[in-house]
């Protein structure tokens, strides 16, 4: 696995740094350590920053290597995922002027929008990843997220809890009006939800992964942030289709971006396209 770690030489950066070196060393990961700033004053902070990590990620037996990219740091992450291929884009939230942070929102919006690798973003850190919750605010668990979710959850000894929250409208129906929080009696039905919720189940307790399920209805995203609350997860991973084109996704904040800003925990966004399934 290669690993592309990011820093913008701030304090911002540093629980991504923490979080993504233990994370590197749990998978036994190859590390290029990406950093870039637009100030010329974060320059000699960002060269040691980037050597120290070197030298802790060499020390631990990995294989590092170091780029400096002068510039924006959204725009360096994008140019840098170009040029090779990454696993994993582990990025903190980068610091970003006021003025630009409400025109066009966090810096973290326009890299899960550009960055087509999978991206855990580090807004605080954990020194533990014990518990995994894994969202689906869809009828499925994406193949890609189901093995990134269990390669880490193996590596880590981790349990993963699935989420699956039930969005208003399908409350109408008298099925899922009775099941709730049943979730073994959905897992007995012969719908897509029971179906789906099975298979990624399924696919996880092969790898080995303790794992559970949690039901949720009502809005999607205050149903998830609830469930963080309440359960304490060390990591969030979502599944998220490749962004739509246009201009609705600067203005419209999405599911994943909601979660990403809120959470207060690392969040792993793996993108997918339809028809990607177990």
């Amino acid at each position: 696995m290669h690993l592309l770690l990011c820093t913008d030489g701030t304090s911002r950066s540093n629980p991504a740094l923490s979080f993504g070196c233990r994370l590197a060393a749990l998978l036994e990961a190859r590390v290029t350590v990406l950093g870039a700033s637009a100030r010329p004053d974060l320059a000699s902070a960002l060269s040691r920053s980037l050597s120290d990590v070197c030298v802790n990620l060499s020390d631990a037996g990995l294989r590092c290597d170091s780029v400096i990219r002068q510039g924006l740091p959204r725009r360096a992450i994008v140019a840098q995922v170009g040029l090779g291929h990454y696993d994993l884009v582990v990025v903190g939230l980068l610091e970003r002027s006021r003025i630009r942070r409400l025109l066009r929102g966090p810096s973290t919006r326009r890299i899960l929008r550009d960055v087509t690798a999978p991206v855990l973003i580090v807004p605080a850190d954990r020194p533990r990843l014990h518990h995994i919750l894994l969202c689906s605010g869809d009828l499925w668990y994406p193949a890609e997220t189901i093995l990134l979710v269990g390669q880490i959850a193996q590596a880590a000894r981790a349990a993963v809890t699935l989420l699956y929250v039930i969005p208003q409208p399908l409350l109408r129906y008298p099925l899922l009006r009775e099941i709730e929080d049943a979730w073994g009696a959905l897992l007995q039905t012969d719908t897509p939800q029971g179906r789906n919720l099975k298979a990624g189940r399924d696919a996880l307790r092969g790898l080995g992964i303790e794992t559970g399920i949690r039901l949720r209805h009502g809005p999607v995203v205050e149903q998830i942030m609830s469930e963080i609350r309440e359960g304490e997860y060390d990591l969030v991973a979502l599944g998220s289709t490749y962004a739509a084109q246009g201009l609705r996704p600067y203005f419209v904040s999405s599911i994943t971006d909601l979660v990403v800003e809120h959470a207060g925990r690392p969040v792993l966004v793996v993108r997918h396209r339809e028809g990607t399934k177990l």
